[in-house]
């Protein structure tokens, strides 16, 4: 078979299976699986793949027609321009994230930051890329292979984080920082969404927090009073339909100047407010 009739049967197949990203997905499974780029998918579309490539591609097809993530199939996802490692132990970084990592970055803090419950580490990452050595990096998580993970990605783009297996701000001591960012669990327990797209293959404990999904906000919003500097912002991302709901939470813990900022689509995704 060749790497035409490949790529031509593969997008046939998902995009018979519903997959949105048919075309996309069977050409990142193809360069995966034969070290070629997308462009040379095209000059080299009348090489021949071996036997044992045809039937691992078959196999990623479908398993990725079940619903398997691409990326967990690739074992990477681009997130702010770097290209972060990710394994069934970590989320998958969204493109919404990055709407936290602008907000923050709109800050221009100085001193040390915090990222609550990390994963791949994506966040953090992405903004001591930003920020350099302007400011100490810190991160937490409570999954040891999630920290892993994080450790790999910050050794692969050469930048300083410090990585603490922590229950939110349990081992941190009385550590403070001028800038405290978190995309915690926020998916109501029952929420029919987990049994659709990738989310049934991700860790459930990095996606669901309570009946309505707030109770891991609520003690980041308490327990970072402690942690925040003087005039230091606090910013958490949350779903579409938690704005006014984690802006409540916000004020109630005494932040101030709390705003709830949209992502691309226009939904609520980040709240900050400020220790004052």
């Amino acid at each position: 078979m060749t790497i035409f009739e490949a790529l031509k049967l593969s997008r046939a197949k998902l995009a018979g299976a519903g997959i949105e990203s048919a075309s996309l997905d069977a050409s990142l499974i193809l360069s995966y699986l034969t070290d070629l780029t997308k462009v040379q998918l095209i000059t080299h579309d009348t090489d021949e793949l071996s036997d044992e490539t045809v039937n691992h591609l078959n196999e990623l097809i479908e398993k990725r027609i079940s619903g398997y993530p691409i990326a967990y199939i690739l074992g990477y996802k681009e997130f702010w321009g770097l290209k972060l490692k990710v394994t069934e132990d970590t989320l998958i970084p969204r493109p919404d994230t990055e709407i936290i990592v602008q907000k923050a970055l709109d800050c221009k803090v100085h001193g040390p930051i915090l990222d609550m419950g990390t994963g791949t580490g994506a966040i953090i990452l992405a903004l001591k890329s930003e920020y350099g050595d302007a400011v100490e990096a810190y991160a937490c998580d409570i999954s040891k292979k999630a920290l892993n993970v994080a450790r790999e990605n910050a050794r692969t783009h050469s930048l300083d984080v410090t990585f603490i297996e922590s229950d939110w701000f349990s081992a941190l001591g009385d550590k403070k920082f001028s800038l405290i960012v978190s995309n915690p669990p926020y998916i109501e327990e029952n929420d029919p969404h987990l049994t659709k797209t990738s989310l049934p293959y991700e860790p459930i404990s990095a996606l669901t927090s309570g009946s309505d999904g707030l109770d891991d906000i609520r003690i980041i919003c308490a327990d970072a009073l402690s942690h925040l500097e003087s005039g230091a912002p606090l910013l958490i991302e949350h779903g579409y339909n938690q704005g006014k709901s984690v802006a409540t939470i916000f004020t109630e813990n005494g932040y101030k100047n709390v705003e709830t900022i949209k992502d691309l689509a226009g939904n609520d995704r980040v709240t900050i407010g400020f220790l004052i």
